[in-house]
């Protein structure tokens, strides 16, 4: 049985990030996942992923974002990946619409700044009366991309990667620290697990408190080609009149415009019961708000469906178990943690190492009490 400083199990966003974190500090780590990452059947994939700054989700989330982009843009020079594209973001809603309310807000707190949005019909139909505005620090990340440099540096630093590699349980009864694989016994000082929607099989604890749903991401035709970066069309969030957002991104290199909403929920009862075929009701869900409010776009050409693991409280938790400091828990990134990726994968480096924080973290704690 190889012995390890640290083993991180789940090498999705968060995983993969924390396995970098640790080579670049020299410690001796392996990471394992259950499937060959970066790949589709988790969390972490979509082809892009939204990085706002004025963050209706709380402002206490803006140094944490901002912390990212720097090591977003440090990743992209170490690995001579394109990985992020920093275009701005653009936000529209009624001014009284939650998520309009609370972006502000959050900007207004955290001094991020905003600046009118004209000209948004050459895309957009929006109603009269609507919030426009955007911000110039955000854009959108490529996830395959960013997992697959994390993963590819950490090895050159010396990490280990066992991938197809599913973990049935972790032994805590030793000095150290055993993880029983489907490819052997692998012993380590301490364990981060950042295992997304399969979460609560290896930390029970979490179960009362953390949920799976099921999202569907879409892809429509460009058909004029001005949903495009070179047109100056920018990822966009949309608050609804009923409360809700919807949130798409330029179009990518086929032509395909990416719109997600976040109207309709489905739970999942477990990940591996996950139904990924598309229904009639999950195109059906989306395309009245595409001909809405992007009237320019043309047919729907595919889907893919995401799980989100969700907090009971939508936060973070980025802790080490209360019963068990040498367990480190990265959970609950509840449908917007990819852009956080690298400063997430710091602070949970940082916890297995017992190292100060580069950000507040106080937000992200264990949520049960031990």
């Amino acid at each position: 049985m190889t012995a390890y400083d640290v083993a991180v199990v789940g090498l999705g966003a968060a995983g993969s990030a924390a396995l970098n974190a640790l080579a670049r500090a020299g410690v001796r780590a392996i990471g394992i996942d259950r499937f060959d990452p970066p790949h589709a059947m988790g969390s972490s994939h979509g082809e892009t992923r939204l990085l706002r700054t004025a963050y209706a989700e709380g402002p206490f989330y803006v140094p944490l974002v901002k912390r990212a982009i720097t090591l977003w843009k440090a990743l992209e020079r170490r690995s001579g990946k394109r990985l992020f594209e920093q275009t701005g973001v653009v936000y529209a809603g009624p001014a009284d619409n939650p998520f309009v309310a609370s972006t502000r807000a959050a900007a207004n707190a955290r001094q991020v700044r905003l600046a009118r949005a004209p000209g948004l019909d050459a895309w957009f139909d929006l109603p009269i009366g609507w919030d426009a505005f955007k911000e110039t620090q955000g854009g959108y990340i490529y996830p395959e991309r960013a997992i697959a440099a994390f993963l590819a540096e950490a090895r050159r630093r010396g990490a280990t990667v066992w991938k197809n590699c599913p973990c049935t349980a972790i032994d805590r009864t030793g000095k150290a620290i055993v993880l029983r694989t489907a490819r052997g016994d692998i012993a380590a000082r301490h364990v981060i697990v950042t295992t997304g929607a399969w979460i609560a099989e290896l930390v029970p604890a979490l179960k009362p408190v953390t949920f799976v749903e099921r999202r569907v991401l879409h892809w429509f035709t460009d058909p004029d080609r001005r949903f495009t970066r070179k047109r100056g069309f920018k990822p966009f969030a949309f608050g609804t009149a009923d409360g809700q957002m919807i949130y798409g991104l330029p179009a990518n290199a086929k032509g395909e415009v990416k719109v997600g909403e976040h109207l309709r929920v489905s739970l999942v009862a477990a990940p591996d019961r996950l139904d990924r075929k598309i229904s009639r009701a999950d195109i059906d869900a989306i395309a009245p708000l595409v001909r809405r409010y992007l009237p320019g776009l043309g047919k729907h050409v595919r889907s893919s469906v995401c799980m989100y693991p969700m907090a009971d409280d939508e936060r973070f938790i980025l802790a080490r178990h209360p019963g068990d400091p040498r367990l480190v828990i990265g959970a609950g990134l509840s449908g917007h943690g990819f852009k956080f990726a690298p400063a997430i994968g710091e602070i949970l480096a940082n916890l297995a190492l017992r190292r100060p924080q580069a950000v507040p973290i106080g937000k992200f704690g264990w949520p049960i009490r031990p």
